[in-house]
């Protein structure tokens, strides 16, 4: 065999290995870009999903407050000044609606200074001035209009207000209170675990989240009932850096988020959600904007 047939063949060798080589490693990349992109794709549903049902649970809780606001038998007691039927008949309606629709809400009446006047879970609490701290009820009263948000006051939740008029005027305010509890279930359906997050620098009082648990020292777990796994995988995250929404991995879950905002569009803390790494890929912040708008987690009806 000549030298030259044999460096051919050496030549060819090196070549065939050098494609093989190659073409593994672009098969190997695409793997890698694709199951990348299936993450993401996967995770930009779980977010959309997120929202639409959040946006969802808002308007219910809107239009039960319309609802409530407008209840003539509501509003005989409360023009009447009877706290005790008034009680009474917020109860009936909030224990009706838990039968039919199964759904977990509270209620809370203001009086047109905006002090407490009934809370359907205490009949003795009253009088407590709200104005200083729920600047929601303040706006509701100025613009004489329904309004819900996600806010802070002695817990996060959804607060949906509705204005009671009479002959035009503001004369108090009846507001719905629902936590995340629903939206949790609603989640886990899909096979996605939910975690509300608010910042430690909303807090008012250290007294009103003594029982919750932290987050990075940074937030504080809103509900109460969550995945114990991903809930691991979550402590064991980075989040100071989390931008307006976006995605990170973390041990064997997937996470996206998006920021909780009230009324105002003041952020308040994230919701949170997460699904299992199939594919046990590390996954690097991702942020589209293309996926939210500046109006979620916060509707006014003008």
């Amino acid at each position: 065999m000549s030298k030259f047939t044999k460096y051919v063949g050496k030549f060819t060798l090196m070549s065939f290995v050098l494609i093989l080589s190659i073409s593994l490693y672009t098969i190997y990349s695409l793997n890698i870009y694709y199951k990348e992109s299936e993450s993401i794709q996967s995770m930009d549903s779980a977010l959309i999903l997120t929202k639409n049902l959040l946006e969802e649970e808002e308007l219910r809780a809107l239009s039960l407050s319309i609802l409530l606001s407008q209840n003539k038998e509501f509003l005989k007691e409360y023009f009447s000044k009877n706290r005790r039927a008034t009680f009474d008949v917020i109860n009936k309606k909030i224990n009706t609606l838990k039968m039919f629709q199964n759904y977990n809400f509270e209620v809370q009446v203001h009086d047109k200074n905006l002090n407490t006047y009934i809370r359907n879970w205490d009949f003795n609490i009253t009088d407590i001035p709200l104005s200083s701290f729920r600047e929601g009820l303040v706006l509701t009263k100025k613009r004489k209009a329904p309004l819900v948000s996600i806010e802070n006051g002695k817990r996060l939740n959804i607060k949906a207000i509705s204005p009671i008029l009479k002959d035009g005027e503001f004369v108090g305010s009846i507001e719905v209170i629902q936590g995340f509890e629903h939206l949790r279930k609603k989640l886990l359906e899909h096979g996605y675990n939910l975690f509300i997050l608010l910042n430690k620098n909303n807090i008012t009082s250290d007294k009103k989240f003594k029982d919750y648990k932290y987050i990075n020292d940074e937030f504080i777990l809103v509900n109460e009932l969550y995945e114990k796994n991903s809930y691991n995988a979550l402590k064991n995250s980075n989040l100071k850096n989390l931008k307006a929404y976006g995605y990170f991995s973390q041990d064997d879950f997937y996470f996206g988020y998006f920021e909780i905002n009230n009324f105002n569009n003041k952020g308040l803390g994230y919701c949170i959600v997460s699904f299992e790494n199939i594919n046990q890929l590390y996954l690097k912040s991702h942020y589209k904007h293309t996926v939210f708008d500046d109006n979620s987690s916060k509707v006014t009806i003008r």
